[in-house]
């Protein structure tokens, strides 16, 4: 019954399943890295899982594949400076250290694989001034885990 109301052929939920099986654990760790809350994060699972298997229509898919593919999605669910993203989870208790600004910018090149001059057109801001707050983002990252 629930593949006629999620209108999912038998062959794509297989997929969906086998992609569920080998890489959940995973996939829910990476995006809990950026988003905060449990419950938004285990319907994103979902959501990236069933898309990305039926995008790629049951072919075989490595974690970096899939790593990707959430990261686009997740990029579409919640655009930079969105106040539900939230960086500073239990995985990265460090970047709670960072101002909002900070974390945005790092959030972006980071997770969401920005360059330096996309983010500027995005924000309508200076490149130096981004690198400098990318750069000292990483300074206070690693002087709190000591590196």
């Amino acid at each position: 019954m629930s593949e006629v109301a999620l209108n999912i052929s038998k062959d794509n939920l297989k997929d969906i399943r086998q992609l569920y099986d080998k890489y959940a654990g995973m996939l829910l760790g990476f995006i809990r890295g950026s988003v905060q809350d449990q419950k938004r994060s285990e319907e994103f699972l979902i959501k990236i899982i069933s898309e990305f298997a039926l995008e790629t229509n049951g072919k075989a898919a490595s974690w970096l594949e899939l790593r990707q593919f959430a990261r686009y999605k997740l990029i579409e669910f919640y655009p930079i400076g969105n106040a539900e993203i939230i960086i500073g989870n239990s995985t990265n208790d460090n970047l709670n250290l960072l101002d909002r600004e900070e974390r945005d910018v790092f959030q972006a090149v980071y997770y969401q694989g920005k360059s330096i001059a996309q983010l500027a057109d995005l924000l309508n801001k200076n490149e130096n001034t981004l690198r400098t707050q990318l750069k000292s983002s990483i300074d206070k990252i690693r002087k709190a885990r000591g590196n």
